[in-house]
């Protein structure tokens, strides 16, 4: 189910709506699941069109949706009923809510419904440029949040090493650019999974086991660059040899 309703400040003035964590839970279930236009349905066997406000729903549906006893559920929607909130019919095996004053209370969703089904009126237009707007801005700030370098964990740093089969330590690798504040040298990392694999080929270097310069991007360059200054006195210092 889609869209939206109209949720009024006033309604924390109604004492019965608001009469527990659980009649307000019901009423609101009540309100998000009426229609808000005429549509078809099957009640009691028969064809019927729900007119907007309606539902058709079951005390067991609404106590397995919020863990309510069902003997609760019923004394709440007959209290809402006999407040006049709303009207039912009951079936076999389920029940014809009417939600009273639907309209009166939903009538600015049908004026928006309205609106939208207008043929490029002026309001409308000013409305789609509105969210085209957001849209963008919305994109944008997902293109500066993916680019943004996140470090990773010392799992995801293993489980990349494990998929590479290399003898990277994973560990010292986190703890390595840590202490650096994930940069390789002046510049923040862009691709720890690039820093890897300079590690591995440093690594593999030693034993003859593959070129160093081949496929090699500039991250991974710097990376290269930075670790061959740099490890080995770290590792010094902070006791791994």
């Amino acid at each position: 189910m889609e869209g939206w309703i109209s949720l009024y400040r006033k309604v924390m003035d109604n004492p019965i709506v608001c009469k527990d964590a659980e009649y307000f839970s019901v009423w609101v279930y009540l309100l998000l699941n009426a229609t808000h236009k005429e549509y078809p349905a099957v009640f009691k066997g028969e064809r019927i069109t729900l007119k907007p406000g309606q539902l058709i729903t079951g005390r067991k549906s609404i106590s397995e949706k919020f863990s309510i006893n069902e003997s609760k559920v019923q004394r709440i929607l007959k209290s809402f009923e006999n407040e006049h909130q709303i009207e039912q019919q009951t079936g076999n095996k389920n029940r014809l809510i009417s939600i009273v004053r639907w309209e009166e209370y939903q009538k600015y969703e049908h004026q928006t419904e309205l609106l939208l089904n207008n043929n490029w009126t002026t309001s409308e237009q000013q409305l789609n440029t509105n969210n085209n707007v957001i849209t963008k801005q919305h994109n944008n700030v997902n293109k500066k949040e993916s680019s943004r370098f996140t470090p990773p964990t010392l799992d995801q740093v293993r489980e990349y090493c494990l998929e590479r089969n290399n003898i990277v330590d994973a560990e010292r690798f986190i703890d390595f650019y840590s202490s650096k504040g994930w940069c390789i040298g002046r510049n923040k990392m862009k691709d720890w999974k690039a820093a890897i694999r300079t590690w591995e080929r440093s690594d593999n270097s030693k034993g003859g086991k593959q070129d160093e310069s081949r496929g090699r991007n500039a991250e991974e360059e710097r990376a290269m660059e930075e670790h061959r200054r740099e490890k080995g006195q770290w590792l010094i210092d902070n006791g791994y040899v």
